[in-house]
């Protein structure tokens, strides 16, 4: 089998035809966009060039952060059932491996990030060799960061994201600095560390053990019940579902990677309680980064044109709220595939369970916010005049939204079901990024509403009154509760 035909063959088990080809059009548009405006020397006003590059450093960090807290797909069971056990070098593997893995995440860095270098005056040079060692980065990251358990995961995905978002703080020694002028710094940092995760990656792949025997490694967590304490005593049908659902929380992910385990699909049962405690932590942590930066004078007590350390500050108010919503939005498709309908729907009506699932994730999302709520409001009692903007989007815009990728995700099954393999089968589909396009909007809202408190919370009531008929139709969530059986969750 050649090099060419074991690539294609590995990217169509990861990635499905539709989606690649929307793939391939996202970087066919990304490679012209940026090739045009280089060929026309399209320049921007140096206030415009400021702004765009705070908006790319942001954006790459929270990429990166992405990238290594999703630990992607790297070597599954059939892998090692069909394609370890044919007549092919190991290096040929190896990279028929990344090129899949770097198909799922490192091209799309290309229409995500590759459009900014032409608007902040990137040199073409290091523009060029600085995405490529982006895409390298990501790809590597997802494969490398995945062996290690879910707790230090997000503490080494948080320590990059904020080495990233470093730059933003004269950092030139940070992987994003080349967003941020720090050309030759910039670009030296991420060549060391994309250069060496991808060749420790790919010695890895080429040294990835057979295993025989292998037994299911589904992880349920410790229990289905979070907590001790939550009781059903006395309680049945849709009361019991909705004291369930308003003090449990799924949170789901892969871990693993080259180990004789391999990649391997996880879930775990939070108490709501519990998981607000590690909020309001993250959330004083916010606060005092915010009033230590408030205290140095760092940050301006307000965004002005063109004013010095708008970039901190936008980043200070921007990071924490965007980071908040897209982890809602992105976790509904799990609190969706995670459900038990074949179970519930005996003893209630399909399309009220589902229903009642929906508000009660929303409930949740509120729920959950509020600390960061309180610590942006309490940013602004401090003078920090644009952090109230940032309350009404977490508390309406995020609840609204959850609701909105619940919804998405239950009708059109985005999640399909863990069976024994251990892993979440077929490949990654284009109907998966519905999830992506609901949190752009999120994205757009948060930035419109730095200027303006009024956008704000006309941007938090437009967005429940999209959200209402969801809220209202329970024809919608019967019809949804067909469709996910009929995809499998049996």
């Amino acid at each position: 089998m050649s090099r060419l035909k074991l690539i294609a063959f590995v990217v169509k088990t990861r990635i499905s035809r539709p989606l690649l080809i929307i793939t391939l059009i996202m970087l066919f548009y990304g490679v012209m966009s940026g090739a045009y405006l280089y060929a026309n020397h399209i320049e921007l006003p140096q206030g415009e060039v400021a702004q765009e590059r705070t908006m790319a450093v942001i954006y790459s960090a929270i990429v990166i952060f992405l990238a290594s807290l999703q630990g992607g797909v790297t070597v599954i069971k059939s892998d090692r059932d069909y394609l370890f056990t044919l007549p092919i070098s190991r290096g040929s593997l190896a990279l028929s491996l990344y090129i899949g893995q770097m198909v799922l995440s490192g091209l799309l860095a290309i229409a995500w990030l590759g459009w900014y270098f032409p608007f902040i005056d990137v040199p073409l040079g290091y523009a060029v060799v600085d995405m490529v060692l982006f895409v390298l980065l990501l790809t590597s990251l997802t494969a490398s960061i995945a062996e290690l358990q879910a707790k230090r995961r997000v503490a080494v995905a948080a320590a990059l994201a904020a080495w990233s978002i470093s730059a933003l703080f004269r950092n030139p020694v940070s992987p994003s600095g080349v967003f941020d002028g720090y050309y030759l710094a910039g670009t030296a940092t991420l060549a060391m560390l994309s250069l060496g995760l991808t060749s420790y990656v790919a010695t890895r792949l080429g040294r990835a053990p057979l295993l025989y025997g292998y037994s299911p490694v589904v992880s349920e967590g410790r229990g289905q019940v979070a907590s001790s304490a939550l009781s059903f005593a006395g309680v049945r049908g849709l009361r019991a579902e909705l004291r369930m659902k308003l003090n449990t929380l799924t949170i789901t992910g892969r871990v693993g990677g080259f180990g004789a385990g391999g990649s391997r699909y996880f879930t775990r049962t939070v108490s709501v309680r519990k998981f607000m405690g590690y909020m309001s932590i993250a959330a004083a942590a916010y606060l005092a980064l915010g009033v230590a930066l408030m205290a140095t004078g760092l940050v301006p007590q307000r965004l002005t044109p063109q004013g010095p350390g708008n970039g901190v500050l936008f980043g200070l108010l921007f990071v924490p709220a965007i980071a908040v919503e897209a982890f809602f939005i992105g976790s509904s498709a799990s609190q969706v595939g995670n459900e038990r309908p074949w179970l519930a729907f005996t003893a209630a009506d399909p399309g009220t369970y589902m229903w009642l699932s929906a508000l009660s994730w929303s409930l949740v999302v509120f729920l959950a916010s509020l600390p960061f709520a309180a610590a942006y409001l309490t940013l602004w009692l401090m003078g920090l005049r644009e952090a109230i903007n940032m309350v009404p989007q977490l508390l309406l815009v995020g609840p609204a939204f959850s609701l909105l990728s619940y919804a998405a995700s239950a009708y059109m099954a985005v999640s399909p079901q863990v069976r024994s393999e251990g892993f979440m089968p077929g490949q990654v589909r284009a109907r998966g990024l519905v999830i992506t396009f609901i949190i752009i909007v999120p994205f757009a809202l948060i930035s419109a509403s730095m200027a303006s408190l009024s956008v704000s919370v006309y941007s938090g009531l437009a967005s429940l009154l999209i959200a209402a008929p969801f809220m209202a139709l329970r024809g919608f969530w019967r019809s949804a509760s067909r469709r996910i059986v009929e995809a499998g969750y049996v």
